[in-house]
C-alpha cells in the first residue's frame, strides 16, 4: 500500500518521532512518502525517506515570518479553564493544548497560503492508502478524505489535544453563554474543509484511530480507538565517536537539554548556570551536549565537564550511568533503551502559561520567545517590534516524565529553583551510583520493550487501512459494522500485546 505522511516542518522532534514507523512500513514492502514544507526536504533525505515538498519553493516556514499565529492570550487561557473546572495537571494540559498546540495548528490550515492545497493536489496524484498525520497537521484529515485514505494521527506525547476537545463538547453550553468558542479546532478548520466540499467532524479532527507512542503510565486515558507503539529514539545518522569506544573509569554523567530551546530562546534561564554549579568537583564525569546559546550565562565549565555541540543519545547512553535531561520524549526514550536512570529538569510549582513580555523596540529578552525569531536562522530586527512571550524554564512534558520517571524509581526530579546546590549534587550523585535507581530504570526498559514496535504494529495498520480506506466516513456504513470493526481491532492488538509480554 501506499503510505503518506505529514510532519511540522524543521522540527527534529517531529521528522525523527515519525522516521522508525516509515521504515517498518517501507521495511514490509509499503510506498512512503513524507510531506512538509519545502524547507525540510534536505531533512527528511537524511533519513533515507522521500519527501513531498509543500507550500512556495521561494517562501520561508510560517514561523520565520511575521505571519504565525501568536500564543492564545493568558486571560482567554484561563478563562475557559474556570468555566471547565481545570485545576492542577488538568489546567497545565489545557494550556498546552490552547496555548502553545493551537499555534503550530493554525499555520498550515489557512486557505491563503498554498500548503495545504499542494496536499490535497498531491494526495488526489498519488492516491494514498494511509494518511498518517503529525498532531500538528490537521489539514492532512482534508487530503485523506479528499483521496479516499484511511488516516490516523501520530501522538509522541500526552494527547492533550483529545483531552482538550473532548473536555470542551462537555462545557458547550457554558463556554456559549461565556462568548468562548466551543471548538477552536473546527474554527481552524472549517474554510479549508469548506473549500472541498466537507463536513469538520470528530475523524477529521481525532483521526480514524491515532498511533500512541507513549508507554503506559505515561498516557492520558482516552476513549479513542489507539494502537500502541513503542517510541523508537532515532536520532540521524553520524560516525560513532571513538572516544565512545570505550566505558569511562567513573561514573558518566550526559545532560541533554534538548534541540528546540537552542534554536527560540536566547540563553537558558538560570537552569545551566546553576546545574553546572552543582557539577563541579562532583566525581563523576560529564558529557553535556550543550551549544553556546544554551551556555549563555554560565561563569565557568567544571574541569569534570565535557561540552559538546551535539552527539547521538543512542550511542552515549550505554556508556553512562544517569541522564540529566529536559523532559523530552525522544531523549526520555534513548535513556530508556538503555536502561539509564534519569534526572529530569522540572520545576514543579511553576505553571506552563505564557504571558507578553514589556520590552524596547529591536531588543530579545533572554528566556523568552519571540515570535517571528529563529536563532541563527532570522534574527534581524523587523519593522514592527517581535512579539515575546516569557516562557516556563521547562519544557511542556517534564512534568508528565518527571512523574513518571519517579513513580518507576528510575531516577529523579531536579527543580534547580527549590534545591540548593548541596542538594542539587547529592541527588545527581545517588542517582547515577544507587542501585535501586538501576533496578527501577531496568523496570522502565522492560515497560518500554514490552510495548509493541513499529514492525509490530504494521499488520495492524494493514488490516485498518483496508476497513477504512472508504472515500467517506466510517459512520455511514452503520453502527454494526463500526462495532465490529473496533472490536476486531482491539483483539489483534492484544493479541499482539499478549506474544510480546510472553518473550
Amino acid at each position: 500500500m501506499r503510505v503518506l505522511f505529514t510532519i511540522y516542518p524543521n522540527s527534529l522532534a517531529h521528522l525523527y518521532g515519525a522516521v522508525p514507523l516509515a521504515w517498518a512500513l517501507q521495511s514490509a514492502g509499503h510506498e512512503v512518502r513524507i510531506a512538509a514544507h519545502h524547507s525540510s526536504a534536505e531533512q527528511i533525505m537524511t533519513t533515507g525517506l522521500t519527501p513531498v515538498a509543500l507550500g512556495d519553493p521561494d517562501g520561508p516556514p510560517i514561523r520565520l515570518t511575521d505571519d504565525g499565529d501568536p500564543p492564545r492570550d493568558s486571560f482567554e487561557v484561563d478563562h475557559y479553564a474556570r468555566i471547565m473546572g481545570l485545576t492542577g495537571k488538568e489546567r497545565e494540559r489545557w494550556i498546552t493544548f490552547y496555548q502553545y498546540l493551537t499555534v503550530p495548528l493554525s499555520d498550515y490550515v489557512r486557505i491563503e497560503r498554498q500548503e495545504a492545497s499542494d496536499l490535497v493536489d498531491f494526495a488526489r496524484s498519488w492516491r494514498p492508502d494511509l494518511v498518517l498525520w503529525d498532531v500538528t497537521t490537521p489539514y492532512a484529515a482534508v487530503a485523506a478524505r479528499a483521496c479516499g485514505a484511511a488516516h490516523a494521527r501520530l501522538a509522541n506525547g500526552e494527547d492533550v489535544l483529545s483531552f482538550s476537545l473532548l473536555r470542551l463538547a462537555e462545557y458547550t453550553k457554558e463556554l456559549e453563554a461565556a462568548g468562548l468558542d466551543p471548538d477552536p479546532l473546527a474554527t481552524m478548520l472549517r474554510p479549508l474543509a469548506d473549500r472541498y466540499g466537507m463536513e469538520v467532524d470528530d475523524e477529521m479532527r481525532y483521526g480514524q484511530w491515532t498511533v500512541n507512542a507513549m508507554p503506559e503510565g505515561l498516557s492520558l486515558p482516552s476513549p479513542l480507538t489507539r494502537i500502541h507503539m513503542r517510541h523508537i529514539p532515532y536520532a540521524g545518522a553520524e560516525v560513532f565517536p571513538k572516544w565512545l569506544y570505550e566505558k569511562p573509569e567513573r561514573p558518566r554523567v550526559a545532560m541533554s537539554l534538548g534541540e528546540s530551546t537552542r534554536r527560540f530562546i536566547v540563553g537558558d534561564w538560570d537552569r545551566t548556570p546553576t546545574i553546572m554549579k552543582a557539577l563541579e568537583g562532583l566525581d563523576v564525569d560529564v558529557i553535556a551536549t550543550l551549544n553556546d546559546v544554551q551556555l549563555d550565562g554560565v561563569e565557568k565549565v567544571p574541569d569534570n565537564v565535557r561540552t559538546i555541540d551535539w552527539v547521538n543519545l543512542t550511542h552515549l547512553m550505554p556508556t553512562c550511568s544517569a541522564l540529566i535531561h529536559h523532559g523530552g520524549i525522544g531523549t526520555f526514550s534513548a535513556a530508556a533503551m538503555a536502561g539509564v536512570p534519569q534526572l529530569v529538569c522540572d520545576i514543579a510549582d511553576e505553571s506552563l502559561l505564557l504571558k507578553l513580555v514589556e520590552q524596547e523596540p529591536g531588543t530579545l529578552t533572554p528566556g523568552s520567545y519571540h515570535q517571528g525569531i529563529e536563532l541563527g536562522i532570522r534574527e534581524e530586527t523587523v519593522s514592527a517590534p517581535a512579539v515575546q512571550w516569557e516562557m516556563p524554564a521547562k519544557k511542556l512534558e517534564a512534568g508528565p516524565v518527571s512523574d513518571y520517571i519517579i513513580s518507576k524509581h528510575a531516577g529523579a526530579r531536579l527543580d534547580h529553583r527549590a534545591l540548593s546546590i548541596e542538594e542539587m549534587r547529592e541527588l545527581i550523585l545517588r542517582v547515577a551510583t544507587e542501585d535501586s535507581y538501576r533496578k527501577g530504570a531496568a523496570a522502565v526498559y522492560e515497560q518500554w520493550r514490552a510495548t509493541p514496535s513499529p514492525s509490530d504494529i504494521v499488520p495492524v495498520l494493514e488490516r485498518m487501512t483496508a476497513d477504512y480506506r472508504t472515500g467517506g466516513n466510517l459512520a455511514l456504513r452503520g453502527a454494526r459494522s463500526l462495532a465490529a470493526s473496533l472490536d476486531r481491532h482491539r483483539k489483534e492488538i492484544d493479541e499482539v500485546l499478549t506474544v510480546l509480554h510472553g518473550r
